[in-house]
Formats: C-alpha cells, sequence, structure tokens
C-alpha cells in the first residue's frame, strides 16, 4: 500500500487555460479522502489528471515510488490502481455474467487470477447472483452504480477513484454506495479518493476532507475537525 500525493498541480484541458491552480491532495492510506466543492471547481478534471487522461501543465503526482505524470491508463491495474467514473460503464445489452468476465480484460492472460476475480465477484456480491444471466441494463441504477464498484475491485486494488458515486440516485441507494466504501476503507484498508457533491453524505463517510475553490484548496481537514468547526459554513462556500 502507498499514499497519493498531488503537489503544486496545475491542469486543464487547454494549454493556456488551468482548471487547476496550484492543487495540493493527499490521499492517506487505508483511509477515505472526500473532496468536494461546486461545479467547475476542477474536482473530475483531477481525477482524469490522476489517472492519465490529461497530463499537468506544472505539479508532481506521485503513488508511492511511482510518478503518476508520466503514468498510462492502461498502467493503472498494475499499479493497484481503480478508477471509477461517474457515467455508469457497463454494458446494459450484455448480461451480468458478461459484464464481469469483461472486467478481467487487463489480466485476461493470466487465466487463474480471472478465474478468481470472477469467482470472488459473485461471492461478495450475492444480489449479482440473481442478474447473473439477465441483462445487466435490467438493474435499477443503484443496483448498477453498486456493480460497477464491484466491477472495479476485480482487479483487487489498493487505490480506488471514484468520481460522483451516488449522482442521480435516491436517498435510500446512496446510502447503500456510501456504506459500502466505508467498508472498503474500514474493514479491507483500501485507500479511496473521491469526488462527491452530496456535501452531507460525502463527508459524513470521510476520514479527511478537501474544499476546493476555483481549482485551489480552499478547505482541509479531518472529519472531526469539520464537525467541530466548518460544517455550518460549507453550505455558504458552495451554494
Amino acid at each position: 500500500m502507498a499514499q497519493l500525493e498531488v503537489k503544486n498541480l496545475h491542469a486543464g484541458y487547454s494549454r493556456d487555460i488551468d482548471i487547476l491552480r496550484g492543487l495540493d491532495v493527499t490521499a492517506r492510506e487505508g483511509m477515505l479522502t472526500t473532496i468536494i466543492g461546486a461545479n467547475g471547481v476542477g474536482k473530475s478534471t483531477l481525477l482524469k489528471t490522476i489517472i492519465g487522461q490529461l497530463r499537468p501543465h506544472t505539479g508532481t503526482i506521485r503513488y508511492g515510488d511511482a510518478d503518476m505524470t508520466t503514468v498510462g491508463t492502461r498502467d493503472l491495474i498494475d499499479l493497484g490502481i481503480a478508477y471509477v467514473p461517474q457515467k455508469h460503464a457497463i454494458f446494459p445489452d450484455m448480461t451480468v455474467q458478461e459484464n464481469v468476465e469483461m472486467a478481467t480484460w487487463a489480466f485476461r492472460q493470466q487465466k487463474s487470477r480471472a478465474r478468481r476475480a470472477i469467482e470472488r465477484t459473485f461471492e461478495r456480491a450475492t444480489y449479482l447472483r440473481d442478474f447473473r444471466n439477465r441483462r445487466a441494463g435490467l438493474m435499477s441504477g443503484g443496483q448498477q452504480r453498486l456493480m460497477q464498484l464491484e466491477l472495479a475491485l476485480m482487479s483487487d486494488p489498493d487505490l480506488l477513484l471514484i468520481d460522483e458515486p451516488t449522482v442521480g440516485l435516491d436517498p435510500k441507494r446512496a446510502g447503500q454506495i456510501y456504506a459500502h466504501l466505508r467498508r472498503l476503507a474500514t474493514e479491507e484498508e483500501r485507500t479511496i479518493l473521491m469526488v462527491d457533491q452530496n456535501v452531507i453524505a460525502g463527508t459524513d463517510v470521510a476520514d479527511y476532507i478537501y474544499v476546493l475553490e476555483l481549482g485551489a484548496n480552499k478547505l482541509e481537514g479531518s472529519k472531526k475537525k469539520f464537525d467541530d468547526e466548518y460544517r455550518d459554513a460549507i453550505s455558504e462556500w458552495l451554494f
């Protein structure tokens, strides 16, 4: 395991325009770190830069000994990293079984590893068994999102990067997602970096919290610090 460190990061979609402006973020080992902020402050841009979809203009990104500024997206699994995008990354017209098998594509040549990953997924996510031979698109939005998390776990990552895990979900389904993420950090000691607009729920499950404003750090601290000092002020900054 290792921690992810982002230092003085400047990045954006145009060479001349920075969305991220000197951002510093650390995702500590075995902890759930939540980044909150209004639309357009650079939350998703940060994740895309970490995984190599964007290259930083300046700054450093390190995961353990790895320099992430030179790593490609295809290298993430080998580094023990999984990325869960905001949009549902499943194949709705394929069966759940087929989706699960597709999630082993990056390590398909390691047949025993792929087989164990498939078996483990159906063991831990028992609700998927009922849909095993049915189209994934027939599941509810919440079930699809939970499935997407399970697919990301098939490579057994140490670090999970998660973009808006509950967007569009009702409170009950959202609560299930947050509880699952909390278990992954607490019981499985996985490191999680999550960006979220759900200020209350997203910070309730966090160990450490960052608030972004205009692509830079506005505020940071432990959950206790936020509960004691900042919670009443967050809504004023974001809305």
